[in-house]
């Protein structure tokens, strides 16, 4: 995958944004709002059909981001309709805009400075708004309500590969005109707005080209001309009719759940971030815990760093790594707003170059400039010394966004959370022993949802039944017969805690071969080690001396490490993959039974992204996934990979 470039922008004398490269205006010259409002929302019929949908989501396409000025005025409007119709079906709004060449954060305060009675949203948006990383970042603002997918890259490429969930119900026609961008408006264009529309979905557009109205035509929509905006004579709206497209059976179906409660087996991060989203969506949800409280496994350690794994090159594991990231750091800051307690800190990590493989890949990133100096950037020994706040001899790279995160607190907290809802509940020392197949009304007469699945416990506990199954329990996510296929490795880890005066100066993450976080309470950690071979996840003092000389080889004996003394450590199972890409979706041949794990030692990082598509998956929700991230999470892949052999 290439990596983006910013847009190259200016300001005219009226103060309008304008794209250098197309020598075309980013809105009006006489209001870009009341364009916006005109072109894109009364030609969709908005919010008029807020107020009469059925469903409880309304989702619009756009093609053109540009300065969000379309996206912020939706927001608003839609954030004022909730306040006055608070009964109304419709709860929230997602909207899907591409971009090609997005604008540097600079340039986008410094265009929506225009528009004064946006502030309140243009500041969210500013707050969230990503650097030019390719693929779909997902930003959430009004508590989950308006859902904006900013997907970086170019619409003809990324459309065909948005999911059967991302259907719309609107489209935004937008970008600089036919003309000067003749690359975007091509027939694929049209031809994958027909893939992706609902039966009567709306389109406008501010242009009345011949192209455009033709493309859309030959795609199965009804086409009208109106007046344009101001000075423009005319413009073109149009509606979807399925019976006119001439490739009907290409068209998507949306994945949806009939599952009005989800049962989900585990207790760490990934099971409550997944439990979040899951309540935040309307459906129901058991949480069926095998300890006697939250957090007991791998989640139960003290700290865990929060970064992502940058290529050389942009890969598609880099990449989602980038956009779980954001998306976590965003989740992460929303929970924590609500006033729950749990610790953390963006104090950014610092990754040293400690031995020669180190810092050929390090010189790699840099040289490819492929990722964007406020994601990551180089700094020599003396450079990392006053970022980490000890003494250093190694260079390195800095990614001045990540931080740390007490993942068995914010579990603690997300639980206290979930508990304040009717739609949540939780069992404890509840250990699953087996999942079979309930039993299946063929009737056809069944007002409910089938019961598929049996839940059946070690302690003889009377079996539960439901239609949608999670397996999100870790290192045991093999455990059943549904799943047993899955090559997902039990992999022990022990992180050291230690404390001393003179490490208390350290205020940033240091990754090595292991990693040092900053002080939670006195104490720092340490770790981690490797074994492949335990059975249980005791904790040793053998352990602890391999962390600390793991710090002592790799930092070349600091003084400030000298006097480290351990107070304690804790062990743990995790999940690995072959191939060191999580587990996220259905079991082939298993409908109802998803899985969501083989995080590794990247729960803190991965889990509020994945919980987020897991959640959408289940309820028919648009994805922030395009359908090759799909495949190349899902389990079934290695049903594929076996059959090719």
């Amino acid at each position: 995958m290439q990596a983006l470039k910013n847009a190259n922008i200016h300001f005219n004398q009226q103060g309008t944004p304008v794209a250098t490269d197309f020598d075309d205006i980013y809105f009006s010259n006489e209001g870009g709002l009341a364009e916006t409002e005109y072109v894109f929302l009364q030609q969709n019929g908005l919010p008029e059909r807020w107020q009469q949908s059925p469903a409880g989501f309304f989702h619009i396409i756009e093609t053109g981001f540009g300065t969000g000025a379309n996206f912020l005025l939706c927001w608003q409007r839609f954030k004022q309709f909730r306040q006055q119709q608070p009964e109304a079906a419709c709860r929230q709004l997602y909207f899907s805009s591409f971009e090609k060449y997005p604008l540097s954060h600079s340039d986008l305060t410094a265009a929506l400075q225009a528009h004064t009675g946006l502030n309140e949203q243009c500041h969210q948006l500013l707050a969230q708004y990503p650097p030019a990383i390719p693929g779909c970042h997902r930003l959430t603002f009004e508590n989950g309500n308006v859902v904006l997918d900013l997907w970086l890259g170019d619409v003809n490429e990324l459309l065909p590969q948005l999911p059967g969930n991302n259907l719309a119900d609107a489209f935004f026609l937008d970008g600089f005109a036919p003309g000067k961008n003749p690359d975007m408006w091509q027939q694929s264009l049209f031809d994958q707005m027909a893939r992706l529309s609902r039966p009567q979905a709306t389109v406008a557009t501010f242009t009345s080209a011949g192209l455009v109205k033709r493309g859309l035509q030959q795609s199965g929509f009804t086409i009208k001309k109106i007046k344009g905006f101001g000075r423009k004579r005319e413009m073109l709206t149009a509606t979807f009719d399925p019976s006119q497209t001439a490739a009907p059976s290409d068209r998507v179906t949306p994945n949806s759940s009939d599952a009005t409660t989800v049962c989900i087996i585990g207790g760490g991060i990934a099971s409550v971030c997944l439990a979040l989203q899951l309540v935040e969506k309307g459906l129901a949800v058991e949480l069926i815990c095998a300890d006697n409280e939250i957090a007991q496994g791998a989640s139960h350690n003290l700290q865990g760093a929060v970064y992502p794994n940058l290529h050389p090159t942009p890969t598609l594991a880099s990449l989602l790594h980038c956009q779980a990231f954001y998306f976590a750091r965003h989740f992460y800051q929303q929970i924590a707003a609500q006033g729950l307690p749990f610790a953390m800190q963006w104090c950014g990590v610092l990754h040293l170059a400690t031995n020669p493989a180190l810092a050929q890949r390090q010189q790699k990133i840099v040289a490819g400039e492929n990722w964007p100096p406020e994601l990551v950037y180089p700094v020599t020994a003396e450079q990392a010394t006053q970022v980490a706040g000890v003494a250093l001899t190694h260079s390195g790279i800095f990614l001045p966004q990540a931080g740390w995160l007490s993942p068995q607190q914010f579990c603690q907290a997300a639980l206290a959370l979930l508990l304040q809802s009717k739609r949540f509940q939780v069992r404890f020392n509840s250990k699953v022993s087996a999942i079979i197949p309930g039993k299946v009304d063929t009737s056809g007469q069944a007002k409910q949802p089938a019961a598929l699945w049996q839940i059946q416990y070690d302690d003889h506990t009377p079996a539960a039944s439901y239609s949608c199954v999670v397996l999100a329990n870790g290192a045991d996510i093999t455990g059943f017969t549904v799943s047993e296929h899955l090559p997902a490795n039990r992999v022990r880890g022990q992180v050291s805690h230690v404390s001393s005066k003179d490490m208390a100066p350290l205020n940033t993450v240091l990754c090595h071969k292991g990693y040092i976080t900053p002080a939670l309470d006195g104490c720092h950690a340490v770790g981690a080690t490797f074994d492949r071979k335990a059975n249980t996840a005791y904790c040793s003092e053998a352990d602890d001396q391999e962390n600390l000389e793991l710090v002592n080889n790799q930092l070349q004996q600091p003084d400030w490490f000298a006097a480290t003394v351990v107070t304690g450590s804790r062990a743990a199972f995790r999940a690995t993959v072959p191939d060191h890409l999580p587990l996220l979706g259905s079991i082939p041949n298993c409908q109802g039974i998803y899985t969501f794990g083989g995080l590794g030692a990247r729960g803190i990082l991965l889990a509020p992204l994945l919980a987020e598509t897991l959640a959408c998956q289940i309820a028919g929700r648009p994805l922030a996934f395009s359908s090759d991230y799909l495949a190349a999470l899902a389990p079934k892949r290695f049903a594929q990979a076996a059959a090719k052999v």
